[in-house]
């Protein structure tokens, strides 16, 4: 089943009866980085281009979607002692649905599927299988409980959040209420992940409760929760979970954070329509001392940070109805390194953005985010 994947879900797209309503979308996309090796120093310029197909069936109660991507990146990057160390694409999910096409010195080309899930949906609930988005959790920057899906806040394309291969199914309870549940695969039971979820909302606050079987060991579990609710005009929001991965001692992650949209007639000046969050997030597995940090697991996809207290917010306002502002700012609070990601797009016209962004990294070498060089990022996108 491993290595038929990509057969398995195009069959299962294709199989859909023929009074099925299917929609085709998707993207065409050019990013542009400028910036130097981690390791050593060296500038470098690297170019990723990525055509995106999106492909919608929809036979009531079957459904299916798949994005199928086509992506080349070329560049001085290809170049670097961090290529060599660390390669060029993100750790690889489950199931194969990528495949390299083509390498030289200094590009690459590849294809693959980015979602690809097939399943039945309706009024009683969802049933999935295939590569999806399993989104947990209330925080908008960190999200603790997230452990199907972790997520780097420093990421550079911030609206590309990975999926993980995996059986879900979801059934409501109530008007409000819904019991989740979810089995990532992987290939040895100490890697696989089988977790249950189940909300509610009480008193106009929205509460769940989720716990179950974690990647790390045979006997490696979590357990937590998360919460949101309006709170002096925002909406206050919050998660925490107890892990135990059973070769090392048990510890603690937990989120609290708060966030606001600013009306239209607002008193502040440049700050109408505007909308901030502000988060803390505690990891009891992180490190205090800049000496015992391990990167392993953030190399690995399966961890997002190695300190244990960090501070974030984010800003993201309208300047003109084609003009948007966004920016996140980041703060180790163990070793005071920061990270600043500010940009500005330009809806230039109808289907085609242009961002410029900056990603900068401040602090001591030995720091999290002062090792890393800073980033300067040309995009434009068109959506079809």
């Amino acid at each position: 089943m491993k290595t038929g994947a990509e057969t398995l879900f195009a069959l299962l797209l294709l199989a859909a009866p023929a009074a099925a309503r299917t929609k085709v979308s998707g993207y065409v996309k050019s990013i542009e980085q400028w910036s130097a090796g981690q390791l050593d120093g060296r500038p470098y310029s690297l170019n990723t281009a990525r055509a995106r197909l999106t492909v919608d069936q929809d036979a009531g109660p079957f459904v299916a979607h798949a994005d199928f991507d086509a992506q080349e990146a070329a560049g001085s990057y290809f170049r670097t002692l961090d290529f060599r160390t660390f390669g060029y694409a993100p750790p690889k999910p489950w199931l194969t649905m990528e495949k390299t096409v083509s390498t030289g010195t200094t590009n690459g080309f590849g294809v693959g599927a980015y979602r690809a899930w097939a399943g039945v949906e309706d009024e009683r609930g969802v049933l999935r299988a295939g590569r999806q988005r399993i989104a947990w959790g209330t925080a908008k920057i960190w999200n603790p409980v997230d452990v199907l899906n972790p997520y780097s806040p420093t990421s550079l394309e911030r609206d590309e959040r990975g999926g993980v291969d995996a059986l879900y199914a979801r059934k409501g309870l109530g008007a409000l209420g819904q019991a989740e549940l979810a089995w990532a695969g992987a290939d040895r039971w100490v890697d696989q992940q089988v977790l249950a979820r189940g909300r509610g909302n009480l008193g106009g606050w929205d509460a769940s409760v989720q716990g179950g079987k974690i990647a790390g060991s045979t006997a490696a579990f979590m357990a937590g929760g998360d919460f949101a609710g309006a709170l002096a005009d925002g909406t206050l929001h919050g998660e925490w979970g107890y892990f135990d991965p059973g070769w090392r001692a048990a510890y603690w992650k937990a989120d609290l954070g708060w966030d606001y949209a600013f009306a239209d007639e607002t008193g502040l000046p440049g700050l109408s329509n505007a909308a901030l969050v502000f988060e803390y997030c505690r990891a009891g597995n992180g490190r205090a001392d800049p000496r015992a940090y391990d990167f392993g697991p953030v190399q690995a996809g399966k961890e997002v940070g190695v300190a244990r207290d960090y501070f974030g917010a984010s800003l993201s306002k309208d300047l003109h109805p084609l003009l948007k502002l966004e920016a996140l700012a980041l703060a180790n609070a163990d070793d005071g390194s920061t990270f600043f990601h500010p940009s500005l797009t330009w809806n230039a016209l109808n289907g085609l953005y242009l961002t410029a962004a900056l990603q900068r990294f401040s602090g001591e070498k030995r720091t999290e985010y002062g090792r890393r060089p800073n980033q300067f990022v040309l995009t434009g996108q068109y959506y079809f």
